[in-house]
């Protein structure tokens, strides 16, 4: 800002901020570890995993436009293993009037190995077991 003394610039930027603050606010859409959905897990040591938000998530929009905010989530039910953590297994993306203002990842909480033959045979021995008991 080219002003020809600090006054007038200390002005311009009070004029500035004001606008700011009365226009706009921040809307907070998500926490990051917060789990949105439990996904299966195909053929995995464990039967699912959690997608958590990779990320905080939120945006500055236009005051009184918060109730406005659609989202779109893109996740599939199921994942094939293995799946490791923080894998990304999906995304939200949050509109108002179908316009992108934000989005997050969803990535998976934990890792989950590929069942094997020795994993298999131990869990059914287990199981087994169990049954028996």
């Amino acid at each position: 800002m080219r002003a020809d003394t600090s006054d007038v610039r200390f002005s311009e930027a009070t004029k500035l901020l004001d606008y700011g603050f009365k226009t706009y606010e921040y809307c907070a859409f998500a926490k990051q570890g917060e789990t949105l959905k439990s996904i299966e897990v195909d053929k995995g040591t464990f039967p699912n995993v959690n997608a958590v938000y990779g990320s905080d998530s939120g945006t500055l929009i236009p005051k009184g436009t918060a109730g406005n905010v659609t989202t779109d989530i893109q996740l599939n039910d199921r994942v094939s293993a293995p799946v490791s953590k923080g894998q990304k297994l999906g995304e939200v993306k949050y509109m108002i009037d179908n316009q992108v203002v934000g989005a997050a990842d969803l990535v998976a909480d934990t890792a989950v190995k590929r069942l094997t033959l020795p994993n298999m045979a131990a869990r059914v021995f287990e199981n087994w077991f169990w049954v028996l008991r």
